[in-house]
């Protein structure tokens, strides 16, 4: 497993994983309201993994969508959402890496709070995220659930200082929005 790997796993908490049987293709599929996140964190890692090139577009949604094609990755990101306790045996950086991805697509850090939120349908994700976090020294919240959706708080000014320092989120809105709110 390797960092840019890590990062992709994470950031497909919000992705779509798609077999067509007639045309036998596999695909992975990010979609996010932020073309420069997919521009600049998603589609260097996937040609640095797969040496693959895939394209932004844009949806008649409004949404901005990569997709590359990809039997061996189609693989491994299924299994390893069905299997994500295997975030444990990632080398530490790699943790770090799983953590922001996820963050990148699943999280936010509303302006109101001192806090940052996981959400994720699947609770044994937040529940890894919750041990990592704790690893490095954080003290989450308790993962809670609103409309069939999983939450994970991480409160307080510290807390979230030293995600920023120690995560180091890449999402241009959200890392934007916690860098000029906490040290600027």
């Amino acid at each position: 497993m390797n960092a840019e790997l890590a990062y992709l796993l994470g950031a497909s908490g919000d992705a779509t994983f798609y077999f067509r049987k007639k045309k036998n293709e596999y695909s992975i599929e990010y979609e996010q309201k932020s073309s420069e996140w997919l521009e600049k964190s998603i589609i260097p890692r996937i040609f640095s993994v797969y040496s693959k090139k895939p394209k932004l577009t844009k949806k008649k949604s409004g949404l901005f969508r990569v997709r590359f094609y990809s039997k061996d990755a189609y693989y491994l990101f299924k299994d390893f959402r069905s299997n994500p306790e295997k975030i444990i045996s990632f080398d530490e950086t790699c943790r770090v890496f799983f953590v922001r991805g996820f963050f990148d697509a699943e999280g936010s850090a509303p302006i109101d709070r001192h806090r940052i939120v996981f959400y994720q349908k699947d609770l044994r994700v937040l529940k890894l995220i919750s041990k990592i976090l704790k690893s490095k020294g954080f003290k989450p919240g308790k993962i809670s659930n609103s409309r069939d959706i999983g939450l994970l708080p991480l409160y307080g000014r510290e807390n979230v200082i030293k995600f920023i320092e120690i995560v180091k989120p890449e999402h241009p809105v959200k890392s934007i929005s916690l860098r000029d709110r906490y040290f600027y």
